[in-house]
């Protein structure tokens, strides 16, 4: 088990993870409609590649040399921004989401921040359980226009690293 720094080269193989993960996950929450808009805004080769550009550290979890997972953070002024962390069915609930989630830590960590945050769908239970298991603690919610008439109806929470 590995995770790899994403180049350019990989960013077909998470938009296939993503889809993959996207549509096995979400599919019960949202619409196969926002699922659609959703991945073309966040995962468009443009939109990877300028996160990349500008500073985001995007990573594949590779096992048995299959991609499995990925995470994306951004170092922000006050705080790092877990902004990606999805795996696919088969590898929950076996250390691999929190292998990534130590990979964010270390992140934040190697930049001087001392706070680590995400935002996670409301309805989306068992991530909220990882979090609060692994010492997330919910500080805010709101609801964010993401265009095209969909939002994300999210639950923001926080770890002091």
């Amino acid at each position: 088990m590995e995770i790899r720094s994403l180049t350019f080269n990989d960013i077909p193989i998470v938009q296939k993870l993503a889809r993959v993960i996207w549509e096995e996950h979400y599919i019960q929450i949202i619409s196969q409609e926002q699922i659609d808009y959703m991945l073309e805004l966040f995962y468009s080769k443009e939109k990877i590649q300028s996160e990349i550009e500008n500073g985001f550290f995007w990573g594949i979890l590779y096992f048995n040399k299959k991609p499995m997972g990925y995470l994306a953070c951004e170092i922000q002024k006050e705080k790092a921004f877990l902004s990606k962390i999805y795996l696919k069915k088969e590898c929950r609930g076996k250390g691999f989401g929190k292998l990534l989630l130590e990979k964010a830590i270390e992140i934040a960590q190697n930049n001087h921040k001392d706070k680590l945050y995400l935002n996670v769908n409301k309805f989306n239970s068992n991530s909220i359980l990882f979090y609060e298991r692994n010492g997330f603690t919910k500080i805010e919610e709101g609801i964010f226009e993401i265009g095209n008439g969909y939002v994300m109806d999210d639950f923001i929470y926080e770890l002091k690293v």
